[in-house]
C-alpha cells in the first residue's frame, strides 16, 4: 500500500510570501502606533478630561485597529479609518452620540487639535487622515458654521468646548 504524503492543502509559491506580508502588517501597525499615539492620547484627554480614561480609551481603540488593520491598509488612507474609530471611541466614552454621522470631517475635532491642542495643521490634518485643504475646511466650519456642515459640539463638563 502506498500512501501519499502530499499536504492537506497544496503549498503555493506565494504562501511563504503571504507569510513574510504578516509580518510586514506587524510592523506598519507597530511603527503607525508609535507614530500616532502621544497625539491620539491628547485628544482623548482634551475630550475626555481626564488622562486615566483617554489613556483606556486609546488602547481599546488601537486594540480595535489592530484586529482590522489589514482591512484598514486596504484603504486610501489608514488614519481616516483609524481617526473615525478614535472618534467613535472617545464618544462612547464621553457618553455622546456618535459625531458627524453623514461622514463628514468633524470641525469640532479640527478646532481641538488646531486651537486647543496648538497642534500645527498640517500634523492635524495628517492625524485625522485629511488634506490639509480638508482640515482647514473643517477648521473654518468649527470658527463660522455653514448650513449643512458640521455643527458637533463636545461637552464642556468632560473637556473643552467648542
Amino acid at each position: 500500500m502506498t500512501t501519499s504524503h502530499q499536504p492537506l492543502v497544496p503549498r503555493r509559491p506565494g504562501a511563504v510570501r503571504g507569510d513574510r506580508g504578516g509580518r510586514t502588517a506587524v510592523i506598519a501597525f507597530r511603527a503607525f502606533r508609535d507614530l500616532y499615539r502621544d497625539a491620539y492620547l491628547a485628544y482623548a484627554t482634551a475630550r475626555l478630561g481626564s488622562h486615566g480614561p483617554a489613556e483606556q480609551v486609546v488602547d481599546d481603540t488601537l486594540t480595535a485597529l489592530a484586529v482590522h488593520w489589514s482591512s484598514a491598509l486596504g484603504c486610501s488612507h489608514p488614519a481616516a479609518v483609524a481617526w473615525r474609530l478614535l472618534s467613535s471611541c472617545v464618544d462612547a466614552a464621553n457618553g455622546s452620540p456618535p459625531r458627524c454621522p453623514a461622514g463628514r470631517p468633524c470641525a469640532a475635532d479640527a478646532h481641538v487639535l488646531r486651537c486647543h491642542l496648538r497642534m500645527e495643521s498640517t500634523r492635524a490634518a495628517e492625524l485625522m487622515g485629511l488634506s490639509h485643504g480638508e482640515f482647514l475646511v473643517a477648521l473654518r466650519d468649527a470658527a463660522d458654521p455653514l448650513p449643512g456642515a458640521c455643527s458637533c459640539h463636545i461637552r464642556r463638563a468632560r473637556g473643552v468646548m467648542v
